[in-house]
């Protein structure tokens, strides 16, 4: 232990006694640690650790598709749920999730919140407990409406000051009155991305007034996670559910459009949230850890060369009896003091570091508010650092270890300190690290060719100079106090909210649409628990049994949508004010949807469609005549294409 003092003394030393050298190192040090701490602390709470629910690898999304159509993720019924709750043998637990936003009056001042509805067994099912009052419980398996809410931990501290008196208190969620039942730990977080948090969860209210008899064909429920039964692996579960599915498809023929080939999926929880990022942290990691190979050579080069200039030092120790594994332990020790400099200053760079990267990660990247550093990314930081300790003093200690008493002074003598071996040994460092550097170039390169084909990409749309706004209308569960509940009631404020905003100083030109350009890439809960959006089509003067393939994702605008985002017109006409005025209903279709159902061998202008509300059920929409075909726009991301669209006047169709 007296030996071990001794090395550590005499190594910073030395290291003090050569600043220059010092610091260059640690600096170099810091940035490579650093870069990997930070990363790993991103694939740490992404990746690595467990969601924080009980028994989570029993947890799965469910997913309803029509693959033969090629739709995943499609709503669901009320009926397929219970459905899904009947499969004993299967689910220990089933729950809804319905993610939207809701506007919040009654606390401490009125605001925009994320809310999510449940089943009554939701926090149950994942283990979820109370910092105040009650959770959901089987009391609240109700029909119809049931005002009770329980509330974040943020929104308890934020706007009711923590008062424990605000259990009973009441609130009002889109003009809906509820009762706080429950105030959750500060902990939880809902199984999901969500930015921003959920703050608010009501219960599901399927059926009784106000809420319509639940029909098979009337799919509006959007997500579902399930609890499998203990024991139960995925395959044998996934294959129970599709004799279900199978057994669904017969007994209900009218309800499932042989076309459409309506299945049940289950996946990990983790896998569904995670699975679409893991290729590109796996990359970013690997990334990083060779950037840890490179600094490690670039500092074995430059402890190789103070080596060198030590020789004479080495030798005269050897002389005077220290052994050659005594030597290599005072020069690893100087290296892993070093190491361990530059790793107290790459956790500090790691903690800038991974603000700034956090500034640029996409807000859709699953499990993003749980990114922190912790003991398992404390434990790779030192990990890292004695690595990186040995790997680039290991070279320099066992040269120094084996210069010969002789030739070393004779070297010495001649003021060389530098021997061919010693040179071999550089030239052999510097090669590798320019070999991993080469790596990472080529690597960067690929990524920067990707950028460039995305940045290529055409969008459909030009973004230079538009800005976007949200707005919620309030959507209660009562339509009685749902002032937007009609088209009559709606179009006042449409008109009105366009000429506000047309009348704002700057604004050329506004318009309203259902979806923003590009906004299924940022919001992260569409594409986690959101179903699509997408409704299935009767085209005349085709068959009705074939019309189980027809869909499109249906959007809604006003005339001047096309004109503000500056979309080009391929055929026919853009809306016009005389089609919100009561004439006869139209749309305009995008080239995908006119590619797939009507080029080459016909015009699709002029052709009649009808928008189906309830998929194989009667529709209740009329027949609309196409008037326009614009160019493509991507909305589900710049790579993704070929999703047909479908484009309906904002006065025409109610919707929110």
């Amino acid at each position: 232990m007296e030996a071990l003092l001794q090395d550590v003394r005499y190594g910073l030393r030395m290291l003090v006694k050569k600043p220059t050298f010092t610091i260059v190192a640690v600096l170099t040090l810091a940035l490579g640690v650093g870069a990997n701490t930070a990363i790993f602390s991103i694939v740490n709470a992404v990746l690595l650790r467990s969601l924080p629910f009980r028994d989570p690898d029993r947890l799965v999304r469910i997913y309803f598709n029509n693959p033969g159509v090629g739709l995943r993720n499609v709503r669901f019924s009320v009926p397929e749920f219970d459905d899904l709750r009947a499969q004993t043998d299967v689910f220990e637990d089933v729950s809804v999730i319905v993610l939207g936003p809701t506007n919040l009056t009654g606390a401490k001042q009125p605001e925009h919140l994320e809310m999510m509805e449940v089943s009554p067994n939701y926090f149950s099912m994942l283990g979820a407990t109370p910092e105040l009052g009650r959770l959901f419980g089987h009391q609240d398996f109700a029909l119809g409406f049931a005002p009770v809410v329980v509330i974040s931990d943020g929104l308890w501290r934020r706007s009711y000051g923590a008062d424990p008196g605000v259990l009973g208190r009441s609130l009002r969620l889109d003009n809906d009155l509820y009762t706080i039942v429950g105030v959750l730990s500060p902990g939880f977080r809902h199984p999901g991305p969500t930015i921003p948090a959920v703050e608010v969860w009501i219960t599901c209210g399927f059926s009784g007034d106000p809420f319509p008899a639940p029909a098979r064909g009337l799919r509006i429920l959007p997500g579902a996670i399930g609890r499998l039964k203990p024991g139960l692996t995925v395959a044998p579960a996934q294959a129970r559910l599709d004799a279900m599915a199978a057994n669904l498809r017969r007994d209900f023929a009218n309800d499932y459009p042989p076309q459409a080939k309506w299945t049940v999926e289950i996946v990990p929880l983790q896998q569904s949230l995670v699975g679409k990022v893991r290729p590109m942290l796996v990359v970013l990691m690997a990334a990083v850890i060779l950037i840890v190979f490179v600094v490690s050579l670039n500092i074995g080069s430059l402890l190789l060369a103070r080596a060198s200039g030590r020789q004479q030092e080495m030798a005269v120790r050897a002389a005077m009896g220290a052994s050659g594994g005594r030597m290599i332990r005072q020069m690893l020790t100087e290296s892993l003091l070093l190491a361990f400099i530059g790793g107290i200053a790459g956790l500090t760079t790691a903690v800038i570091t991974l603000k700034a990267v956090l500034r640029f990660v996409p807000a859709n990247l699953p499990r993003l508010r749980e990114v922190n550093i912790d003991w398992r990314v404390l434990g790779f930081a030192l990990l890292i650092s004695l690595a990186t300790g040995l790997l680039f003093g290991l070279a320099p200690a066992t040269h120094s270890s084996k210069a010969g008493l002789a030739g070393t002074m004779r070297e010495g003598s001649r003021g060389s300190g530098y021997s061919a071996k010693a040179g071999r040994m550089r030239d052999a460092l510097m090669v590798s690290q320019l070999a991993f550097a080469v790596v990472l170039m080529i690597g960067a390169g690929l990524l920067l060719e990707t950028l460039r084909d995305l940045l290529r990409q055409n969008p459909g749309f030009n973004p230079s100079q538009v800005v976007t706004a949200n707005i919620y209308l309030p959507n209660p569960n009562n339509p009685q106090l749902d002032p937007y509940h009609t088209l009559a009631q709606q179009i006042p404020f449409n008109r009105e909210l366009l000429r506000r905003a047309n009348a704002i100083p700057g604004v050329e030109l506004a318009a309203i649409t259902s979806n923003l350009p590009a906004a299924d890439t940022i919001n992260s809960d569409a594409a986690a628990y959101g179903a699509t959006n997408h409704n299935s089509l009767d085209i005349e003067d085709r068959p009705t049994e074939s019309s189980g393939d027809l869909s499109a994702e249906v959007i809604r605008t006003s005339p001047e949508y096309f004109r503000v985002i500056q979309t080009p017109l391929v055929e026919g006409r853009f809306f016009t004010e005389d089609d919100e005025n009561g004439k006869l209903p139209v749309a305009i279709i995008d080239e995908a949807t006119a590619r797939r159902y009507w080029w080459p061998d016909h015009d699709p202008v002029g052709r009649r469609l009808r928008i189906r509300l309830r998929f194989g059920q009667n529709p209740v929409n009329p027949w609309s005549t196409v008037v326009g075909v614009v160019k493509n726009i991507k909305h589900d991301g710049l790579d993704v294409d070929g999703v047909p669209h479908l484009y309906v006047p904002l006065n025409q169709f109610v919707g929110r």
